[in-house]
């Protein structure tokens, strides 16, 4: 094995140390620079981050005034009175030697300005006490101090005026004085506080107008009361249950319809006891059914409750309701707690039996009525055919032979409905053939079926709209007459248009106004010779030109007008020159001789 030279060994440790020289300092510098970069950016992150925030939900533990003015201002933040002044009282004990006062002086000055106005807010929503309770609480340092005291004053008198105001109010209504207590309400208008001026004073009317209603309602019950008339008392029943609870009126009336209720019972029990029990449950029903009663009078007050609940009153074209059937429901569990022991047992279970049956009708017809309400021809053959399983003796039959004939109709709507609405597409294409091509289609709508009446009025609608196609031309060509001047070719072709057709109100309308054209033309002239008559002072003449104007004709208004006029005139100059009467020894006549009114110089004046 051959040997390396002596020189060879320490070359390549010399090569290897440089390598590993040259590429450790690089990294010796660089964490040297990443540690001193880490050391400076901890020491600006220490000195730039704010302090950790203290605990201000305990400030008695708080160790600075700094925290304290912290906690303050954090405080205010919400907005609200309650934050304000407890911020203010946080500082407001400091004094002048303290290095924060000035600062909290201040904010001091600032908060409290804003807590006024927040109070102010308090008072106008009626929260008063509270308002007064806080303002009591502002430091007599403060800038608006003044102000502050200021505002208590104002609101301290203006919710005792509100008091005495609201005072007045109800012993007006205690004493029925509506008037009064209408008069004294209106005063809350006076005050400035959105409480009195609004809220209150909406409270207060509608207050008034419960009580009085309720005392108009009591009367009305009383005077129907007294007549003695059953009838009578049953609407004073329905009439004082009107009562609003909560009025005094309602208070008066109680004690009253216990009254009234026993003379209805013992007529009742009289009527039951005649065997007259029809008459009986028709008296009981007029009680009301929350009376404390005895238990013989509450159950013959149950049966005759019972009876009215399920008395049928419903559409028999409607299907049955949801409140046919809680009545019915009701009317069973009121009966079902008369005991057997009850005089009234027998005749309640004998209803209880027709109830339950009818009940049972309901409930079917119901889910007839849910089918017939998907609306297609299959499921309205189910519900027809679920109705008709309730047979003739049943207590609905008669409502289910109602629905049975309403959705047999449904069916037939159906099944005509496309005819209309081909005939319908047909019409609004336009055209006579296409309205004759209508009319033929709709006219496969059957009589007798549902759809006929609507079927029937389409036609009748589009044979005019095929009578204005046809006489169209013939108005058309009058009115080109017309425009031309020839007014009386017009007339005669608008004539044309034959009685009973479409266009026919129209021809006539257009005649008429040609017709009055016309005769205008005519009479024109000799109105206005009449006029010039009249000008130059001929009335006579004027008058006797005017009415040769006949009554009826275009201009007869106008001259009817003229001749009263001209008539007054000529009669106004006719008093001016008749003649002084001759003076007699028993003085002056006051009339005018029949030789005056006979001579022909006065009857021509003015020719």
């Amino acid at each position: 094995m051959t040997s390396l030279p002596p020189t060879t060994a320490p070359t390549i440790r010399s090569r290897v140390r440089d390598k590993l020289s040259d590429f450790v300092w690089p990294l010796v510098w660089m964490a040297i620079l990443l540690a001193a970069g880490g050391i400076s950016f901890r020491a600006v992150s220490v000195m730039t981050q704010n302090p950790p925030l203290p605990d201000c939900t305990q400030v008695s533990g708080l160790n600075t005034d700094s925290a304290r003015l912290l906690c303050a201002r954090a405080s205010v933040r919400s907005g609200s009175a309650q934050a304000l002044i407890e911020a203010i009282e946080l500082v407001e004990p400091w004094t002048e030697s303290n290095p924060l006062y000035e600062e909290a002086n201040r904010l001091m000055n600032r908060w409290s300005k804003a807590l006024l106005g927040e109070l102010e807010v308090m008072v106008q929503r009626g929260e008063n006490r509270r308002a007064l309770a806080l303002a009591a609480r502002i430091p007599e340092r403060v800038e608006i101090y003044p102000a502050v005291k200021g505002a208590i004053a104002t609101w301290d008198k203006e919710w005792t005026t509100g008091k005495e105001i609201e005072s007045k109010v109800l012993q007006a209504i205690k004493a029925r004085d509506w008037v009064a207590a209408r008069r004294s309400v209106q005063s809350l208008k006076i005050l400035n506080a959105n409480y009195w001026v609004t809220t209150r004073h909406n409270q207060l009317r509608a207050k008034i107008n419960r009580e009085e209603t309720g005392r108009r309602q009591l009367a009305k019950a009383q005077a129907l009361a007294k007549t003695g008339d059953l009838a009578k008392l049953g609407e004073a029943f329905a009439i004082a249950r009107k009562i609003n609870l909560e009025t005094a009126a309602w208070k008066d009336a109680e004690p009253q319809l216990d009254q009234w209720a026993e003379r209805v019972m013992q007529y009742s029990f009289q009527k039951w006891e005649e065997e007259d029990i029809e008459a009986a449950i028709k008296v009981v029903q007029l009680v009301p059914p929350n009376l404390a009663l005895p238990a013989e009078a509450q159950d013959l007050l149950s049966f005759g409750h019972a009876q009215r609940l399920a008395k049928d009153e419903a559409d028999p074209w409607a299907a049955p309701s949801y409140g046919q059937v809680y009545n019915l429901l009701e009317a069973i569990q009121a009966v079902q707690r008369i005991s057997p022991s009850s005089p009234f047992y027998t005749e309640a279970q004998d209803s209880l039996a027709k109830w339950e049956k009818k009940l049972d009708d309901i409930v079917q017809l119901q889910y007839a009525s849910t089918l017939a309400k998907v609306g297609r021809r299959s499921t309205l053959e189910l519900a027809i055919a679920e109705a008709e399983k309730i047979t003739q003796e049943r207590p609905q039959r008669l409502q289910a032979q109602t629905l049975v004939s309403h959705w047999r109709k449904e069916i037939q709507r159906l099944e005509d409905r496309p005819i209309l609405i081909q005939a319908i597409r047909l019409a609004n294409a336009g055209g006579k053939q296409n309205l004759q091509g209508a009319i033929a289609q709709a006219s496969k709508v059957a009589q007798g079926r549902a759809l006929r009446i609507e079927g029937q009025t389409y036609i009748a609608e589009w044979e005019d709209r095929i009578e204005i196609i046809e006489d169209q031309p013939i108005m058309n060509a009058a009115q080109t007459l017309a425009a031309a001047g020839d007014l009386d070719e017009a007339i005669v072709e608008a004539q044309k248009v034959a009685e009973g057709r479409a266009l026919r109100a129209d021809a006539q309308t257009a005649i008429k106004g040609w017709v009055e054209e016309i005769q205008t033309i005519e009479d024109q002239p000799i109105l206005i010779r009449a006029e010039n008559f009249a000008a130059r002072g001929r009335l006579t003449d004027a008058i006797a030109t005017a009415a040769l104007i006949g009554p009826g004709r275009a201009l007869s208004d106008e001259a009817e007008v003229s001749i009263a006029i001209w008539a007054k005139e000529r009669a106004y100059i006719w008093s001016l020159e008749a003649p002084a009467p001759e003076p007699y020894e028993g003085g002056y006549d006051v009339g005018y001789s029949d030789d005056i009114y006979n001579s022909d110089s006065f009857l021509d004046y003015g020719e």
